[in-house]
């Protein structure tokens, strides 16, 4: 756990760059000192497509950063994902050796460890191995067997794995900022850290961030971690599909979208007509709802059938949190009622400190929640700077970029 010091996050999405830096004391985030926002490029779904347009890009938004609060950025926790992205469970088990057969440390890091070394395909590298729960002689469910006795441990994980190359070009393109990347960690893992309650991880939730490029699931099931994935489709799709559909560039209707765009069709004698002023002729607002509702019906009956069907024989999820800039658009969590019969809410950032409440947007919960997993589980002691930092730097901010 990081205790005191400071902490930056790099979230590198499909359509954004966001630099987030933050003050730590005693395990909490007590200040975000610096945030820097800018357009992505060179990114799609969530891939690195082009090594120079991301790295100045990431520059761009580091210098932003650290021009708000003062602090040179060293090293930073940077966010994962895209349609490379595979997971899978796995047991492994060790003899405890103890004439007592006591679980000691040492066991238990040893059958961690165990279950860490997977022989992987080529072109596949290892990003997390997390523990679900454990097993003694037989009997599962054992959250903690630290100090137990047993003849034999078996421990449960949750693997994630990505492609090399794909691992290897957004590492190069951080690098390339002369940042060093403390740790990757999978969008939806940090996206739980911010944005789940801990009675959601115990009854069954889906997390899904519904980006620009890619909407990232995560499952949770008795506060464990049950399934991960990423599917390349996001706000870009319902971008596309207005440009399509209406005829029109796809800028303009990237901008009819954030400014117009509702999910749920309008009632009958409330119909508006949306100018387009230079952009060309009117368009009707019940037609540009009913592509966006299309477009996301479509999405989350994905999100739904993602995961394995063999998981739903004696299990069902208690609801869906919908996080990401996508989710923006208004109604997107009541039309994920209708779709999925679930309850639905739309997941913000919590526990946002004081002068930082602009953070509190879906759009923000990669960023946030990378911060978090670094407090929680990073370890490196940075001292902070002497001398003011600038909280206002929200009054900077002039325009607002949306999902991953």
């Amino acid at each position: 756990m990081t205790r005191d010091g400071i902490v930056t996050s790099i979230d590198v999405g499909t359509s954004k760059i966001c630099t987030i830096i933050a003050n730590v004391r005693e395990g909490s985030i007590t200040q975000i000192l610096g945030m820097g926002i800018v357009p992505s490029h060179g990114i799609q779904k969530a891939i690195v497509v082009d090594i120079n347009e991301p790295t100045e890009a990431i520059r761009e938004s580091v210098i932003e950063a650290e021009r708000s609060s003062g602090i040179r950025v060293k090293s930073a926790y940077v966010g994962i994902t895209g349609k490379h992205i595979n997971s899978f469970n796995r047991h492994a088990s060790v003899a405890t050796s103890r004439r007592d057969h006591k679980v000691t440390d040492k066991v238990l890091k040893q059958a961690i460890k165990s279950a860490s070394n997977i022989n992987l395909p080529e072109g596949r590298k290892l990003i997390h191995a997390i523990p679900r729960q454990y097993i003694l002689d037989g009997q599962a469910g054992i959250k903690n067997p630290l100090g137990m006795h047993a003849y034999k441990l078996e421990v449960e994980t949750h693997v994630i794995t990505g492609g090399v190359s794909f691992i290897q070009n957004l590492v190069r393109c951080v690098q390339g900022v002369g940042i060093d990347v403390k740790d990757l960690i999978l969008e939806p893992i940090a996206d739980s850290e911010a944005v789940l309650e801990a009675g959601e991880r115990e009854s069954g939730v889906i997390l899904a961030d519904i980006g620009a490029g890619t909407t990232d699931i995560i499952v949770f099931r008795d506060s464990d971690i049950w399934h991960s994935s990423a599917l390349p489709v996001g706000g870009h799709q319902v971008t596309r599909d207005l440009a399509l559909g209406l005829g029109i560039p796809f800028n303009i209707a990237e901008e009819l979208k954030r400014n117009y765009g509702e999910v749920m069709l309008p009632e009958e004698g409330n119909l508006r007509t949306i100018n387009m002023g230079a952009a060309g002729n009117s368009i009707s607002g019940a037609e540009v709802s009913y592509i966006i509702r299309a477009r996301l019906t479509e999405t989350l009956k994905m999100i739904f059938s993602d995961v394995p069907r063999d998981k739903w024989e004696s299990w069902e999820p208690a609801s869906l949190v919908l996080t990401g800039g996508t989710v923006n658009l208004p109604g997107t969590d009541m039309l994920g009622q209708e779709v999925l019969s679930l309850p639905v809410r739309v997941g913000r950032p919590a526990g946002i400190v004081e002068g930082a409440a602009g953070l509190s947007d879906p759009a923000y919960a990669t960023g946030i929640g990378l911060l978090l997993w670094g407090v929680k589980y990073g370890g490196e002691k940075v001292s902070p700077p002497a001398g003011g930092v600038l909280r206002n730097f929200f009054s900077r901010l002039t325009r607002r970029f949306w999902g991953h």
